[in-house]
């Protein structure tokens, strides 16, 4: 059955159409450049329109950019049918939060079955909706929604000797590199990293080879065995990466273009590896394969909001029932308060005017009151938002300090308690690498993401620049 892919990119949507497979048969692929500045959403949403002008697609899969979902691959102890589903949909809950998430099988031991892995994906729900309200506008009918990690996992077991060897496999975007080590035919670990310098220039090669440095580090740490031998490239030009070959190669490592199977054939004389994204979203070795569904998953979570109200209607008619009651009772007292009433009142009158120097004193008292229980108010809200973080002590702070070492000092920039957000800039004579540091911070347990926000080399300094959301501290059954 045909099926058309649309992927989102920083720059361009790239589009392809044919059938879907183990190895997809594609008939049409296209690549629309975003133009202007602005929001990404309204230029995503021209690209759409000059598409939906040249072709008509029946049915839709997107695949969102990478910059705007959340992947992880979680190994899972081995299980079958609805039981697994529910253990794999409890993992991927309790590690994204994210609105919308859902999964795919990564791998399956076939041997022992004693373990599974699983791609997982997340979306915020307002960004899922944004990318559907942009497809509606142009005509488009999405039928699935998913995340660029699951069509590289798919890929990578296509390729040659893929489950004799231990590389590293990347895959080049608009501005950016996913990095993906697999130890004969297991993924192991995966990073994303932004490419600051312009492709093909010496930078350009420093940033793809310290990346690289980076994995090599945390795999020395994790295994003695399987030494890494290759890395291997796609979606970059081989002239642009070529400033990265000697290296790549100075860290023992082979170096060659990724090289798809012959029997995934792009039309119009295009280079397959320049399509992976879209090939990836299209390879499917079994029909009931489990597929990750952002759309899907969504849906569902709106069903069971929508269930929540229904308790209420069981409440409903008790509810008025009491209502009347209440009504009925009100008014025969507010008529016996009206006959009350006015016989006090000629009273009341008479009290009014010894007491309205008391009552004007009162109120003054009162309005001092009231400031003064705001101020109480404020003072427990800033304890509240406090106590959902860790304190920014000295300990923290010696703790940060650790997983950089001697060499590189710190320069808190900001600190915000309300999100629990944390920048600063890490600073050293020497080249820091980028995804070990990042890797030890996390080590740490003190955060719950961490992202660099820059690299920059002046004055014989390097400095790196991150944001960090600390973990909220954990009361009870979760995190408050």
């Amino acid at each position: 059955m045909r099926q058309t892919v649309i992927v989102f990119q920083e720059d361009c949507i790239l589009t392809a159409a044919g059938r879907e497979g183990k190895y997809p048969t594609i008939t049409e692929a296209e690549r629309f450049d975003l133009q202007g500045q602005g929001d990404s959403f309204d230029r995503w949403r021209q690209a759409l329109e000059r598409l939906a002008a040249r072709q008509k697609p029946e049915k839709v899969r997107l695949v969102l950019p990478a910059g705007l979902c959340v992947t992880r691959v979680l190994q899972l102890p081995g299980s079958r049918g609805k039981r697994f589903s529910e253990m794999a949909a409890r993992e991927v809950r309790e590690n994204f939060r994210n609105e919308i998430t859902d999964y795919s099988i990564a791998r399956r031991e076939n041997r022992s079955r004693t373990s599974v892995d699983i791609c997982a994906g997340g979306v915020e729900k307002e960004t899922l909706e944004r990318f559907l309200h942009i497809c509606e506008e142009t005509g488009l009918r999405v039928n699935g929604i998913t995340v660029p990690m699951e069509g590289y996992l798919k890929l990578v077991k296509y390729l040659e000797h893929f489950d004799e060897r231990t590389g590293i496999y990347l895959f080049f975007e608009d501005g950016s590199m996913t990095s993906i080590l697999c130890q004969k035919g297991r993924y192991l670990y995966s990073s994303r990293t932004r490419l600051f310098s312009e492709p093909g220039t010496l930078d350009f090669g420093t940033e793809i080879v310290r990346s690289i440095s980076g994995i090599i580090q945390f795999y020395a740490g994790r295994s003695q065995e399987d030494p890494i031998t290759e890395v291997c490239y796609g979606g970059c030009l081989d002239e642009d990466f070529e400033a990265s070959v000697d290296g790549i190669q100075n860290l023992n490592l082979k170096v060659s273009p990724m090289v798809i199977d012959r029997k995934i054939y792009v039309p119009g004389g295009k280079k397959a590896a320049d399509w992976i994204s879209c090939i990836g979203a299209l390879s499917r070795s079994a029909r009931n394969e489990k597929q990750i569904d952002l759309m899907s998953a969504g849906r569902k979570s709106e069903e069971k909001e929508g269930q929540t109200p229904k308790i209420g209607s069981y409440l409903a008619m008790p509810g008025a029932i009491f209502l009347i009651c209440v009504l009925l009772a009100g008014g025969i007292g507010a008529a016996g308060r009206i006959v009350s009433g006015k016989n006090l009142e000629k009273q009341e009158w008479i009290d009014r005017v010894s007491q309205e120097g008391t009552y004007r004193e009162a109120q003054e008292l009162e309005a001092k009151l009231r400031t003064v229980e705001n101020g109480i108010a404020s003072v427990e809200r800033l304890n509240r938002n406090l106590s959902s973080y860790p304190e920014f002590s000295g300990g923290v702070l010696r703790s940060i300090e650790g997983a950089g070492g001697s060499q590189i000092g710190l320069l808190i920039t900001d600190y915000d308690v309300n999100t629990g957000i944390l920048t600063f800039d890490a600073n050293s004579l020497a080249v820091i690498d980028v995804s070990g540091y990042i890797l030890r911070l996390q080590e740490t347990g003190l955060f719950h993401t961490v992202d660099y926000t820059g690299y920059s080399f002046e004055d014989g300094w390097y400095t790196l620049s991150l944001s960090c959301t600390m973990e909220g501290k954990v009361y009870g059954g979760g995190a408050q």
